[in-house]
């Protein structure tokens, strides 16, 4: 059974507009839009004792996204104090390793795109200066922004950003990770494989629990992605609304109990080609382990002698097994009978709990 972090499956999305960058195109620097003073708290104004940016209580003037606009794109994310926002390159930008998102289809970026191509970029998005590379960014909240940009090559190649010089590229991740699933939850693949870069990371699970606020049985789950294999890893990732976190761990019993890899992909390739449901797959697995239980309690049959009335078993690990039904007029003979041939070969039980012969059928 493998033990290593799930590795996230490379976007086919992602890798093709990282071929279509244009990097020899000159990056100018960052562009400053006018300022406005606009006195208000932001959602995330605030930070805790580790420096993370934790929740504030929002107030008028406050989107979805916990930040406030003005005409000239200016937002404010504290009381009196304004956040500049700046015009940087779409090409200046690095993705976070600790990426919380890591579906990005090409549905979605292209809608995206139409949608920034037609009525411009509203929201800016949150990035930190890169410290291994001077005049770059790393991403922190709004990198399927950032790839429509890129992958289209529109606004030209000219990005809306907040610059967070305060934030480690851990913290602006949990911004983004918040952010995130505010606009539109992330799915259980998405959470596996961001849960897993923190736990190679050394982060216990109630260390992940008290950061993102779930209950740490509920994460436990999610380290069953880690068994599967990649082939499998496809499909959670392709249809992430169907191969849940609950189908990858019915799926990972199987793993569990050395079921062949190939089996396993075929049962969760059916599993998505017929719209099965949950319930249906369990119940397909749990054939499966019982058959191989069943199988795997009794060893191969040695001796065996039938009767009119009667079976008698010999197993090879010396297992003896008798099914008979014994007239009540002869039940009394049968146990002193068996009593004389048992004490012949088995030791006598120190209590004599068992005296009780009141059963007609000895099996």
């Amino acid at each position: 059974m493998r033990k290593k972090p799930i590795q996230a499956i490379p976007s086919e999305s992602v890798t093709s507009q990282a071929k279509s960058a244009k990097p020899q195109r000159l990056v100018p620097p960052p562009l400053l839009l006018p300022a406005i003073n606009a006195p208000s708290r932001g959602r995330f104004a605030n930070r805790n004792s580790d420096g993370v940016l934790e929740d504030s209580d929002s107030t008028s003037g406050v989107d979805s996204h916990g930040l406030v606009h003005s005409e000239v794109g200016q937002v404010v994310t504290d009381a009196n104090i304004i956040t500049q926002v700046v015009l940087i390159s779409a090409l200046s930008i690095d993705a976070n390793r600790f990426a919380p998102r890591e579906i990005y289809s090409d549905n979605t970026l292209q809608s995206l795109a139409n949608s920034l191509e037609k009525n411009g970029q509203r929201d800016p998005v949150h990035v930190i200066p890169n410290p291994a590379k001077p005049g770059r960014y790393i991403i922190g909240d709004g990198w399927t922004r950032v790839q429509a940009i890129r992958m289209r090559d529109i606004l030209g190649l000219q990005v809306k950003a907040i610059i967070h010089d305060e934030f480690t590229e851990e913290d602006i991740a949990w911004f983004g990770y918040s952010q995130n699933e505010e606009r539109e939850p992330h799915t259980d693949y998405d959470k596996a494989c961001f849960y897993m870069k923190w736990r190679g990371e050394g982060w216990d699970w109630e260390t992940i629990s008290h950061k993102t606020g779930v209950p740490v049985n509920s994460l436990y789950p999610y380290i069953n992605y880690s068994k599967l294999d990649p082939d499998i890893l496809y499909y959670a990732k392709n249809y992430p609304k169907k191969v849940t976190v609950n189908v990858i761990t019915q799926l990972a019993r199987l793993i569990s109990a050395d079921k062949p890899a190939d089996q396993v992909l075929s049962i969760c390739k059916s599993f998505v080609e017929d719209d099965a449901s949950i319930a249906s797959l369990r119940e397909r697995i749990d054939s499966i382990l019982n058959k191989t239980t069943k199988r795997s309690t009794k060893s191969s049959l040695l001796f065996q002698k039938r009767y009119k009335s009667a079976n008698f078993k010999q197993r090879m690990d010396g297992d003896i097994e008798i099914r008979a039904r014994i007239p009540k007029s002869k039940q009394e003979a049968f146990n002193e009978a068996m009593d004389q041939l048992l004490s012949r070969f088995c030791e006598e039980s120190e209590s004599d709990e068992n005296q009780d012969t009141a059963g007609t059928q000895t099996s």
